[in-house]
């Protein structure tokens, strides 16, 4: 990846997490391990390992696996930010372990949780976050 591509990488992690800051109320930084130690773009939402992608070529379904991939092994679930140039930002979440609160996925059938999953906007996806701290604080 070249540099023009990891600096645009990065605004676009500081942007959305700048906006999602906005929206829950409280500061998200970005994970500035994440090159050295790997892991998830996001990892200060509780509950979430967020990834973030900008790029113009729109939706591609490895950035998906890779959110997958990222939360394995931890209590986290995943969520994938991604935008492309004057668009809104979109955010994909697992459906079943959102709505349900189900920490690791459970393979039925042939598919995993993982499979089902819902896009929202940041707005949306910030209201999913905050219901979930307050579900977890109760």
């Amino acid at each position: 990846m070249g540099k023009m591509q990891r600096d645009k990488g990065q605004r676009g992690e500081r942007e959305f997490f700048a906006l999602l800051s906005e929206h829950l109320g409280t500061c998200v930084r970005r994970n500035v391990d994440q090159a050295r130690q790997g892991g998830a773009d996001g990892i200060e939402v509780p509950g979430w390992a967020i990834e973030v992608k900008r790029h113009e070529s729109g939706f591609q379904s490895i950035w998906w696996e890779q959110a997958i991939e990222q939360c394995s092994g931890t209590n986290r679930l995943p969520a994938l930010a991604y935008r492309a140039s004057r668009q809104k930002w979109r955010v994909r979440v697992p459906l079943g372990p959102t709505i349900n609160r189900v920490i690791a996925p459970v393979p039925f059938d042939g598919f995993s949780f993982w499979d089902i999953w819902a896009e929202v906007d940041l707005g949306t996806f910030a209201l999913i976050v905050r219901e979930g701290m307050s579900s977890d604080a109760q």
